[in-house]
């Protein structure tokens, strides 16, 4: 830390305890796909809607506008948008359109970041996710792309111009990178292969839950599945939402109710608060500068285009986990920040149950999937999507929560703001 010596007498210093300037650090949490209809039915099914929901807990919340804009015509609004256009706007301050990265709509030309700004001034960055490391949301804080699909070299929307993400990730030389993607390391870099490129640059890579709990080192990059990260939560009957069936009268035959169990495939995958941890470890450590950190709880918004409740509510608690931890973190390092909020919102919706009124209907005017849940209070509760009837729930345009901790009086989100305001606030906070 830096000392800041006082104009005391020489006899008087050694009695006084030193007075230090703390770095700032800014801890941005986003759950992706996080409208309230995702938190209301994870704090149903948990807690039969009482209490139990750390963000419930939480004193300063505002809410965000989300919108994006056409990509055939920048002037044009365009009032949903996606996890490229969200990130963008949250990691830069300005709207794009949806699939792009850091890049505005219709030209492409580059927008820098929070991440980008602080790296120049010498600030630690890292990134957390349980997506794919180059998911759109976290390379909208560490890259520039026209497309959010052009990953890695040979990536079919890579163009002969392009610079995939992964390598402008590396290049940028951030600290902390956790999440999903083995399938990156033997992409082709210069002579050799993206593997050798970030050792080459000082990357310490762990590949399972034991190497990120011993890691050390000034840069890590924690990879821990293929592509993204398996949800915490499955259905027991393994099945998504589905569309209900009919009786020989051609009567709807409502589901069973069901319960969410653990996932097996996550058991040996470190949680997301278990990666919150070590990166806030690693990037306080011989730091005098502070920090910028941001956490994706992605499969929020994974498990709602697959209209799997289950794995949505799972993690969802396990980002309100992780909320809490950063939140504890922050009340024991003096000026740091948590910001909490959404890149969009999704496709779920807590609807009524059969019993509430005459549900004589057939399944010609019946669109949709549907869940139902038996919640740990014993409830029945109905979840339903209805955005597309096939195989990928699509985003809405709601407004998203956006929770803060530590923030100056001048600098609280109050009512409504537009998300676009959220990146100015972090930038004044973290660099003035």
């Amino acid at each position: 830390m830096k000392k800041l010596l006082l104009a005391l007498p020489l006899l008087a210093l050694s009695a006084c305890a030193e007075v230090t300037d703390e770095p700032k650090n800014v801890i941005l949490l986003i759950g992706d796909g996080m409208g309230e209809a995702e938190i209301s039915v994870t704090r149903n099914y948990e807690f039969d809607s009482g209490p139990g929901m750390f963000l419930d807990t939480m004193e300063t919340k505002s809410s965000a506008i989300v919108i994006s804009k056409r990509n055939d015509n920048a002037e044009n609004i365009a009032f949903v948008g996606d996890s490229a256009s969200g990130g963008t706007a949250l990691a830069t301050g300005e709207l794009t359109s949806v699939r792009r990265i850091a890049t505005t709509a219709q030209y492409g030309a580059p927008i820098k970041t929070i991440a980008e700004e602080a790296k120049e001034k010498g600030i630690k960055v890292g990134l957390v996710t349980t997506a794919v490391i180059t998911d759109a949301t976290p390379a909208s804080f560490a890259s520039h792309a026209d497309d959010r699909y052009c990953m890695k070299a040979g990536d079919s929307v890579c163009t002969a111009t392009s610079v995939p993400i992964i390598d402008q990730m590396l290049a940028l030389d951030m600290e902390v990178l956790l999440g999903g993607g083995y399938q990156l390391l033997p992409a082709a870099k210069d002579q050799g292969t993206i593997r050798d490129y970030a050792l080459s640059s000082g990357y310490n890579i762990v590949t399972d839950k034991a190497g990120l709990e011993k890691a050390g080192g000034d840069k890590l990059w924690g990879i821990f599945s293929d592509y993204h990260l398996p949800r915490p939560w499955i259905a027991e009957d393994g099945k998504p939402a589905e569309k209900v069936t009919v009786d020989t009268d051609g009567q709807v035959v409502f589901p069973d109710a069901q319960r969410c169990i653990a996932n097996t495939a996550h058991k040996d995958i470190p949680s997301l608060e278990m990666m919150t941890e070590k990166a806030l470890n690693n990037l306080s450590q011989n730091n005098d500068k502070g920090f910028f950190l941001m956490v994706e709880g992605a499969s929020i918004d994974k498990a709602a285009h697959d209209a799997d409740i289950c794995g949505s509510m799972g993690s969802m608690l396990e980002f309100d986990r992780t909320a809490k931890l950063a939140v504890e973190y922050a009340k024991t390092h003096p000026n740091t920040v948590v910001i909490i909020t959404a890149d969009h919102g999704g496709s779920t919706q807590n609807i009524h149950h059969p019993y509430y009124e005459d549900y004589n209907r057939t399944a010609e005017n019946l669109p949709g999937l549907y869940e139902m849940l038996l919640t740990n209070g014993g409830n029945e509760m109905t979840v339903y999507y209805g955005t597309d009837n096939i195989d990928d729930q699509a985003h809405t345009g709601i407004n998203v929560p956006v929770y803060s901790y530590g923030l100056p009086e001048d600098l609280i989100f109050k009512a409504t703001i537009r998300q676009t305001e959220i990146k100015p606030v972090m930038a004044k906070y973290l660099f003035e």
